[in-house]
């Protein structure tokens, strides 16, 4: 999926739902949200997404921090938007797991981070300071989501310099939540 459509997608969640909460928007999706506890090792599972004969679940794990727990949901949500709605994504039985390397999972991270952080925040928390690092620490997220949002920025037509950090579709898979 190209960067102009999860832009569009982007713009579609906003104009069809009244909040971007990522829990009002679970639940004016249908989504039944839930949190539990999974841990805080480096690789313990931070969400995920079951879809099952139409009703769609999203767990996240209770154990992390806030914030990560925000930025889970809207990664999650993500993949309901791009993957389950869209039927791109097979209900997931079992023991299946997506491959955190996945195109999927860089789309979700793309579109969660569209729909978490505003252009003009952003704008303003790069401005405010030369470093990268603090400005994602002012908008309250990892800085390898401020990465995607930057690499949808441009594709807008802002000008801005490439993130000191290059993320992948595996990072929140690495991220220590403790």
């Amino acid at each position: 999926m190209k960067i102009r459509s999860i832009i569009t997608a982007a713009e579609e969640v906003k104009s069809s739902y009244g909040s971007r909460d990522p829990e009002d928007l679970c639940a004016e999706a249908g989504i039944i949200p839930l949190l539990f506890p999974m841990g805080t090792a480096q690789r313990s599972i931070k969400g995920f997404i079951l879809s099952n004969d139409g009703k769609v679940a999203i767990t996240v794990n209770s154990d992390l921090p806030e914030d990560m727990r925000r930025v889970v949901w809207y990664h999650e949500f993500a993949h309901y938007v791009l993957h389950v709605e869209t039927g791109r994504m097979e209900s997931i039985r079992d023991c299946d797991i997506y491959d955190a390397s996945s195109e999927a999972e860089y789309e979700a991270n793309l579109l969660a981070a569209e729909l978490q952080l505003d252009d003009g925040d952003v704008m303003e928390a790069l401005s405010g300071t030369d470093d990268f690092y603090m400005a994602a620490s002012e908008l309250c997220v990892p800085p390898e989501l401020l990465d995607f949002k930057m690499r949808l920025m441009r594709e807008k037509g802002y000008r801005l310099p490439d993130a000191p950090v290059q993320a992948t579709g595996s990072y929140l898979y690495n991220f220590d939540g403790a």
